[in-house]
């Protein structure tokens, strides 16, 4: 599967709202507060070869991500696999915990966290399904990403809608580096 995204930072979240509103009715967010820790690979350069591996904490829910080099130039489109590991549960931060220690022992090393506070929401956007999240990240403030998925001879057509999308809701000035690298360039 096929992760298309598009990332922008955000100075007026209202504004964006209204204009989702003249796109979507009704959207209704969810928040969540979430915790990614990121790791290095022990033999290649993530940062070179343009992967990432993370573990994200989000309530009782654990999840492992990779996802592989950016397929093209203008949207953070990649492959992505992600693996829940349990959820729904008081042992999450042990599952987290153990899943982290495992990496450590394979000779990953941690890059750092990314703490942030995340509203998402879904609706149809010419007949794909679209998540729009608006992040607010610790240490670098406001962003809002939209997403979709799709297999891979379909990710031209989703960069396109998305970046259509992003003209519709008067979304400037694309970020197309990870939350961790935008930390780490500080």
């Amino acid at each position: 599967m096929i992760e298309v995204e598009l990332k922008f930072p955000l100075q007026d979240p209202d504004s964006l709202l209204k204009s989702l509103d003249h796109v979507r009715q009704n959207l209704s967010f969810i928040a969540r507060e979430e915790t990614d820790e990121y790791f290095q690979h022990p033999c290649r350069d993530f940062r070179v070869t343009d992967e990432a591996l993370r573990i994200r904490a989000s309530g009782e829910q654990v999840e492992l991500t990779w996802k592989g080099p950016k397929l093209d130039v203008l949207t953070k489109s990649r492959r992505e696999l992600e693996l829940t590991i349990g959820d729904q549960s008081a042992a999450s931060e042990y599952r987290r915990e153990r899943l982290r220690e495992i990496l450590l022992a394979l000779g990953f090393s941690s890059l750092g966290f990314v703490h942030k506070h995340r509203r998402t929401a879904e609706f149809s956007f010419r007949g794909r399904t679209i998540h729009v999240s608006v992040d607010e990240v610790r240490g670098l403030g406001l962003f809002v990403e939209l997403e979709t998925l799709c297999e891979p001879p379909d990710r031209e057509s989703a960069a396109a809608l998305l970046l259509q999308l992003a003209d519709v809701l008067g979304l400037k000035n694309s970020e197309r580096r990870s939350y961790i690298m935008l930390l780490s360039s500080q």
